[in-house]
C-alpha cells in the first residue's frame, strides 16, 4: 500500500516538473524557429495548462482514495469517529450522574 501512494506521489512530482514557466519557454523556442504561429503557442500553453490542473485534480482525489484505503487497512479511526466518542461518553457520564443523583 505504501509503494503505491509512493508511486502516486512520484507520478505528481514528476507531472507537475513541467511548469507554466518552462512550456513557455518551449513554446516560444517553437514560434522564434517558425515551427508554431503565436496564436497555435497561446492555445497550445493553455491546453497545457488545462491538462495539468486536470491531472493536478485527479491526483489529488487518487491521493484521498489511495489514503482513505490505507486508513481502513490500518484500522486508524477518523476525527469524526473520534469526536462521536467523545459525545458518547460524555452521554454516558451524564446518565450516571443523573443516576448517582437519583439514589
Amino acid at each position: 500500500m505504501f509503494k503505491t501512494a509512493e508511486r502516486l506521489i512520484l507520478a505528481g512530482i514528476g507531472a507537475l516538473a513541467l511548469t507554466t514557466e518552462r512550456a513557455e519557454k518551449m513554446i516560444n523556442e517553437l514560434t522564434e524557429r517558425g515551427q508554431m504561429s503565436r496564436e497555435e503557442a497561446r492555445n497550445f500553453l493553455q491546453e497545457l495548462i488545462a491538462k495539468g490542473e486536470q491531472e493536478k485534480t485527479n491526483l489529488a482525489e487518487t491521493l484521498r482514495r489511495e489514503i482513505s484505503q490505507l486508513r481502513d487497512d490500518l484500522g486508524l479511526v477518523t476525527r469524526a469517529e473520534i469526536e462521536e466518542l467523545k459525545n458518547r461518553v460524555a452521554r454516558l457520564e451524564e446518565h450516571l450522574l443523573q443516576k448517582q443523583n437519583e439514589t
